[in-house]
Formats: C-alpha cells, sequence, structure tokens
C-alpha cells in the first residue's frame, strides 16, 4: 500500500487549520519516532553546531524536532514560533525551554550568538526564503551551522506557482511508484494546452475522465491561477487510492481518444517537490555567503515488534512524506544494510532531506 502525504501539511493562515495540522503530522511520526531521532542524531554528529553556543530553532511548532534532537545538544536549545497557540502548546510540554514568538524572517535576537540554527520541515512554509536566511546569517556566529531536516512532503503552493507560469500542469504521479526514486518522484507534468483539449474532447465524447475530473482540473486550469486553490484540487487526488486509481487508468485512455482527434499524446515530465527545494535552498544559502555541506536524502532502518495495528504489515517507511506499508519488505529499500525483521517484528525505513550550510568564519 502506498501513501502520499503531500496533503498532511498545512500553512500557518489559521490557527486551528495550523493546530490541526501539527497534530497529524505527530500522529504521521510516531511509527517512525526512532529511526528519525537516529537521523538527526547522525546528521548533528557529523556536523557539530559551533563551539558550546546556543542552538535556535525556528518554526519550532508543538516541538517536534526537540524531541528528536540529542539530549546534550537540546539543553543548549531555545525556541522560535510564530503561531501564538502553537507556542503554549510547546511551553507546556518542555517548561524548561525558552520561547521567543517570531517568525523565520524577523528574529528578535541579537546578532551573532547561535552556534547553530535548526529547523524541521520549515523552510518551504517561510513566504520569504531569502530574508529568512539573512537573519539565519546574522544570528549565526562565524562557522556556525544552519541543520534543517525535511521529513514531510514540501508544501505545494509555491512551486505550483511557478508550475504553473511556465505552460505546465502538475498532477499526481499515479503512472509508477513514487518510492522507486531515490527522491519520491510524487509529481508529474502535463502540458496545459494539451491536458485542456483533452478534458474538452472526452466532455465531448462522453468519456468519464471529464465527469470525473474536469472540477479538479478545471481549478489547475484556471486562469487567473490561484496557487491555493490549486494546491488543495491536486491533493483531492493525490490523497485518495481510488482516485489515483481511476486517474490512472482513464487519463490513458482520454489521451487516447485525443490522439485520434490529432492531438498525440504527450510525455509527462518527472517533477520532484523535495527537489525543488534542495535546489532553492542551495541557491539562496549559497547566495547569502553559506558553504553547502550536506544536501541529500539521510536514511535509517530498524528492527521493532510490530504495535497491534500494524500486524498485517512487515514493512514501513516515510522518505519525505511517501509512505509505504508493505506485507513483506519491498524490492528497492532506502538502505543498503537494513536488518530483516523477526518473526512479530517489522522493518522500519525513514528517508529525510538533510540540508547543512556553513557560515564562513
Amino acid at each position: 500500500m502506498d501513501g502520499e502525504g503531500d496533503g498532511d501539511r498545512g500553512g500557518r493562515d489559521g490557527t486551528g487549520e495550523l493546530g490541526a495540522a501539527l497534530d497529524l503530522l505527530e500522529r504521521r511520526r510516531a511509527p517512525y519516532a526512532d529511526a528519525l531521532a537516529a537521523i538527526a542524531s547522525d546528521v548533528f554528529a557529523r556536523f557539530p553546531p559551533q563551539g558550546g553556543r546556543p542552538l535556535l530553532e525556528i518554526g519550532a511548532g508543538t516541538g517536534q524536532l526537540r524531541a528528536l534532537v540529542p539530549a546534550a545538544l537540546r539543553a543548549r536549545l531555545f525556541e522560535s514560533e510564530p503561531s501564538g497557540p502553537a507556542a503554549r502548546v510547546l511551553g507546556e510540554r518542555a517548561r524548561d525551554a525558552a520561547i521567543v514568538r517570531a517568525t523565520a524572517e524577523a528574529l528578535p535576537i541579537a546578532a551573532g550568538p547561535c552556534g547553530a540554527v535548526v529547523g524541521l520541515a520549515v523552510l518551504d512554509a517561510v513566504a520569504d526564503v531569502a530574508a529568512a536566511a539573512g537573519e539565519i546569517a546574522r544570528v549565526l556566529a562565524p562557522g556556525g551551522r544552519f541543520v534543517h531536516l525535511l521529513d514531510m512532503a514540501t508544501l505545494l503552493e509555491q512551486p505550483f506557482a511557478k508550475i504553473a507560469a511556465s505552460g505546465m500542469v502538475p498532477i499526481p504521479n499515479v503512472f509508477g511508484d513514487p518510492g522507486d526514486h531515490e527522491w519520491p518522484l510524487d509529481i508529474v507534468l502535463l502540458e496545459r494546452r494539451w491536458l485542456a483539449n483533452v478534458l474538452r474532447y472526452a466532455a465531448h465524447a462522453g468519456h468519464p475522465f471529464a465527469a470525473t475530473f474536469a472540477p479538479a482540473f478545471g481549478l489547475l486550469l484556471a486562469e487567473p491561477f490561484q496557487a491555493k486553490v490549486a494546491t488543495f484540487a491536486f491533493q483531492t487526488i493525490a490523497g485518495n487510492g481510488e482516485r489515483r486509481r481511476m486517474l490512472a487508468t482513464l487519463l490513458p485512455s482520454a489521451s487516447r481518444l485525443a490522439a485520434a482527434q490529432g492531438h498525440p499524446p504527450v510525455e509527462p515530465l518527472p517533477f520532484h517537490s523535495g527537489r525543488y527545494l534542495q535546489s532553492l535552498l542551495a541557491t539562496t544559502f549559497e547566495g547569502a555567503g553559506f558553504a553547502i555541506e550536506l544536501s541529500e536524502i539521510v536514511a535509517k532502518a530498524l528492527r521493532r515488534p510490530a504495535a497491534a495495528d500494524e500486524q498485517a504489515i512487515r514493512y514501513r517507511s516515510l522518505c519525505v512524506g511517501h509512505e509505504r506499508l508493505e506485507s513483506a519488505p519491498p524490492r528497492r529499500l532506502l538502505t543498503s544494510d537494513a536488518p530483516a525483521p523477526a518473526p512479530g517484528e517489522i522493518l522500519v525505513e525513514a528517508g529525510v532531506f538533510a540540508f547543512v550550510a556553513r557560515k564562513p568564519g
């Protein structure tokens, strides 16, 4: 069974929506907590904060990264979070934590005290990444590091706006297993004009592709393009297994119908949403004078006893938002040295996009 996680994260526009999104993320992370903690420990061991200086977390939410950070570093960690309700929950969970209300683009902190700035699935939700990078550079000590971990699917509004401007339309990748790639291939792109023609011919011929998907694709094709609305339309398909299966069947069938009318099929273009963020962070932080030390998927595997609701599976993984639940380990694993599960156990793997950039000094 495959699951797409790109509908699980909310923005920071409404406190109710944010709280619900953070709760859902916490539930999704729970089965992978030990593997995610092992990844965080590995990254911080390889790229430690500068000296004995404090660490600042941006976009701390309710403290989900704080729970993964090694205890020795957690004692030096203080938090920033723009949402009042999230900050209150964090304060209740970590009563010894110092918390400031602030966005990543405007940190109320003096220049240069931090040995590291850290974040978990934050920078794809920031409105102005360049401004955030400037603030991170300002509060870091010379030689300090920025460490960003992304375990969930990238938020899609910003990349979708750029995709639309290029004349393409994003649709969920329903034509193969996204997990067959190191970076989950969660999206494919179609030419806007071609997709509009296919919908038109399908409607004219009474083909079920039009009746089933015209409402959602109409929002993706709308002009002027509204990224938030288009993202919602995409997620209504990506997060529904039955609709994904229908799209995988009906789109090729409707494409053949359009081809008979003189519109030959086009080859979908691959788009990895995680790689989009990788490119954005590299460009932004290099432009801010940082040296990129790590920008890749870091994965860990472990065995553990199956929980009560895991009796039917022997394998589960979460890689940058793409989740797999299987009755046996799949052909392609996230790690090369994963241990085989014993009877009554499951193999758990987690894959995180880890980005580390060092301030000169």
